[in-house]
């Protein structure tokens, strides 16, 4: 199911007339022989840049003739009245020449000359306005010299200037899949000492009442929780490598079982639920231990470890190859190898919208997916508890791409592009998660990568990605035509 943002718009990315006023043009006759070479229009540093170049060697004028051609810039609700040129045939420019009052402050003056190349050229920068956003070049033509701009045949030169933001790319969030069974653990270790070669608890051994603590109040802390059911208690107990294996083995297990034994006692729970289990040499942790020191000898020393050699074997070598390094792993690491791991497992009832959201301030693991979801749909998308909630969820779920994406396109909406390229990092490599890359890629101005992936996108069939794409062509064009 997808979710999509009420703030996406979705309207048309095709340029409306200006109030229809290009539609209304009268083009005079003389207009016709004007031909187009260029017309740029680009805002640059807060101005609107204009640049022109037409062809009027196709213009007939008789000798006593002239013609006013006046540059307009046209937007919605205003205008600029560019630099004109005026173009006089032999006899009217020799007028134009001795009389002052035929010429025009501030204009450009062109003889027509038959046969000849006629070339005007101009350019302007004027301040730009709101208005320019969505404008376009005129010609006006003034045959008469009455100089009236607003009874005067218009030709619409070049190709209007749409400097209206483009819309925003659509993207859609995606509804998490149920989780049938909410099944959640929580674990910890602790180091129960025991006396030497013994398996029974002492409570009040050593530091036992504080490491035993650790395990009864996690077993508390799930126990009291009323949206929840425990189904199994396990305590794993560890042995550190020393020794012979099978010495190790027998501790390991009496330990782990009587250990397990204590803690029962402690509750009224049900026998099946607790259950105990062993490692008898802990292999595993010392070669983490060895691998993160700078122990001398470490290489040969991991060399050993890996090796397929039985448990005494290894013992064996490391303490005579290697005697140095032995006593110092014997009193740094083994002690810490010691251990022992319990695991309360338990299943989490489905929860109803005000019970989700109060669990995602509190214990949000304890809540799936798809119901943080509903919580986040809840609210106005793009608003700051939508936003919140779907960063909740990646962050409890950081390895799912649905919760990568979703608060991914969170950010992206909220503009907090970094923080959405490390979510959108996580989200998958589906169509959708391409999708969201693009436009990411998009809003960054990498307008190749985004044009790959949208491109990979729509492949992918997902149905929004040439939309999209047609987007990425507009934001082309304003980028193309804003200089700053």
């Amino acid at each position: 199911m997808r979710l999509i943002p009420s703030i996406i718009l979705s309207c048309s990315l095709f340029m409306p007339s200006l109030n229809a006023v290009a539609a209304k043009m009268d083009k005079g006759d003389m207009l016709d022989a004007v031909k187009v070479i260029d017309v740029t229009l680009k805002k640059r540093a807060g101005n609107m840049e204009v640049g022109y170049q037409f062809d009027l060697s196709s213009l007939n004028l008789a000798s006593n003739q002239r013609i006013i051609l006046t540059p307009v810039l046209v937007g919605e609700g205003d205008s600029i009245v560019l630099t004109p040129v005026v173009v006089n045939g032999r006899n009217a420019q020799l007028k134009y020449e001795r009389e002052a009052k035929q010429r025009i402050p501030g204009a450009e003056v062109m003889k027509a000359v038959k046969g000849g190349n006629m070339l005007w050229s101009g350019n302007a920068s004027v301040p730009y306005q709101s208005w320019m956003d969505l404008s376009y070049l005129t010609i006006k033509e003034d045959l008469c010299g009455c100089g009236d701009l607003q009874d005067q045949a218009s030709l619409m030169v070049g190709v209007p200037f749409d400097n209206r933001p483009a819309p925003m790319a659509e993207v859609a969030y995606i509804q998490p899949k149920v989780e049938a069974t909410k099944a959640r653990a929580e674990e910890g270790s602790a180091f129960v000492d025991f006396m030497v070669n013994k398996t029974n608890i002492l409570p009040d051994y050593r530091s036992n009442r504080k490491e035993l603590a650790k395990i009864t109040s996690t077993i508390d802390l799930v126990k009291n929780d009323p949206l929840v059911s425990i189904t199994e208690i396990n305590i794993h107990g560890y042995a550190s490598p020393e020794g012979k294996f099978e010495a190790n083995k027998r501790l390991a297990e009496g330990r782990a079982l009587s250990l397990k034994n204590y803690v029962e006692s402690l509750y009224t729970l049900p026998d099946r639920l607790f259950t105990s289990s062993a490692t008898p040499e802990d292999w595993k942790g010392l070669r983490e231990l060895v691998a993160k020191s700078d122990i001398a000898d470490k290489e040969a020393i991991l060399e050993v470890i890996d090796s397929p050699m039985d448990p005494d074997s290894k013992d064996l070598a490391l303490r005579q190859r290697f005697p140095k390094s032995y006593a110092i792993m014997l009193a740094d690491m083994y002690p810490a190898l010691r251990h022992t791991d319990y695991t309360v497992k338990y299943i989490v009832r489905p929860l109803t919208l005000e019970e989700t959201a109060e669990v995602m301030k509190k214990n949000p693991k304890n809540a799936s997916l798809q119901e943080m979801f509903l919580v986040a749909e809840s609210y106005t998308p793009g608003s700051p508890e939508f936003n919140e909630a779907m960063a909740i969820a990646a962050r409890t779920y950081p390895d799912d791409p649905v919760a990568n994406l979703n608060a991914g396109l969170a950010a992206l909406n909220a503009g907090e592009l970094d923080k959405a390229a490390r979510y959108l990092a996580k989200a998958g490599d589906d169509g959708d998660a391409l999708q969201a890359r693009g436009v990411l890629a998009m809003k960054e101005g990498k307008f190749d990568e985004a044009q790959r992936l949208l491109e990979s996108a729509k492949a992918a069939g997902v149905p929004t990605a040439q939309y999209n794409l047609d987007i990425l062509a507009r934001e082309r064009v304003l980028a193309a035509q804003n200089e700053e």
